[in-house]
């Protein structure tokens, strides 16, 4: 897609960059996205008021890809911490302890690369890191392999979709979690469930907010809640039913309740939303349908 001049100026105006547009080469074009990136970053009432779950170092040297993944992040409450070589990786290692790290495989070498992700496996063995991803646009299959072997945890082609792929593998491997609050588990690719423990404060809801909106970015569209536990409700929340069937339908889904107690029911009847959201008395019931 080609960006007219119109555009580009209101990007370099948004930035701040100073740059002619008459001048502008595709280098100024990306730095003028970095600097809005970093604006956008430094006070973003998204994430401002959201704490961090879990900490994700991103190590890659390139500038474009950079800010793709950190938009994607930052959409489901997630804020990176970023190095640009192997240098500033290690000396964000030693500050705090990362539950995920990012490794483009070539800084601009594999060997630098390579190094980094010894550095993270000895640490990982002293509990100081968690997963470790690698990325890269390599098909050398010897040099994956290798990857591999020192011990990563996956592996990602850096191809168009490569940060919903990283996003993907990380929400995946939280899905096992048990939460005070809920239990999620994927039906399939596109259809998620959760169990619903608690629904009776606003801290509970906004985490289930954020967790809902990680599994619509990444490619689950159809919610299903499971309500059996919640017996008691207070209608003061019934409008984030309506929230969650609008994010659904927005990606092109479904949002679905199952089980639903007589107060639920009531709060949904009372704001007409029993004739908007399907009600089912079993999850297979409300995923036969999906699959419908």
């Amino acid at each position: 897609m080609e960006i007219n001049n119109e555009q580009l100026k209101k990007l370099f105006d948004l930035s701040g960059a100073n740059t002619n547009v008459d001048e502008a080469v595709p280098d100024d074009i990306t730095k003028a996205l970095i600097l809005l990136e970093r604006k956008i970053l430094s006070f973003s009432p998204e994430t401002a008021n959201i704490p961090a779950e879990f900490n994700i170092l991103i190590v890659d040297d390139l500038e474009l890809s950079i800010y793709q993944f950190n938009q994607l992040l930052k959409k489901v409450g997630i804020v990176p911490t970023v190095a640009r070589n192997k240098i500033e990786a290690l000396a964000e290692l030693k500050k705090k302890k990362f539950d995920y790290i990012v490794v483009d495989l070539f800084l601009p070498d594999a060997e630098d690369g390579l190094e980094l992700i010894k550095e993270c496996i000895e640490l990982r063995e002293a509990k100081k890191t968690n997963k470790i991803i690698v990325m890269s646009g390599t098909d050398d299959k010897d040099l994956i392999e290798k990857c591999y072997k020192l011990g990563i945890d996956e592996f990602v082609p850096k191809s168009s979709n490569w940060h919903d792929q990283i996003l993907k593998f990380i929400t995946s491997s939280l899905t096992t979690k048990d939460h005070e609050d809920f239990f999620k588990y994927s039906i399939n690719e596109n259809i998620c469930c959760y169990t619903i423990n608690k629904f009776n404060s606003k801290r509970h809801i906004d985490n289930l907010i954020k967790d809902v909106n990680t599994s619509l970015y990444t490619g689950c569209v159809n919610i299903i809640f499971n309500m059996e536990n919640v017996k008691i409700f207070d209608d003061e929340f019934t409008g984030v039913f309506t929230e969650l069937y609008k994010m659904c339908k927005d990606k092109n889904g479904q949002f679905m309740l199952v089980k639903i107690s007589d107060s639920v029911k009531s709060a949904l009847s009372d704001a007409f939303l029993d004739t908007l959201i399907p009600i089912y008395s079993t999850v297979d019931a409300a995923v036969s349908k999906i699959s419908d």
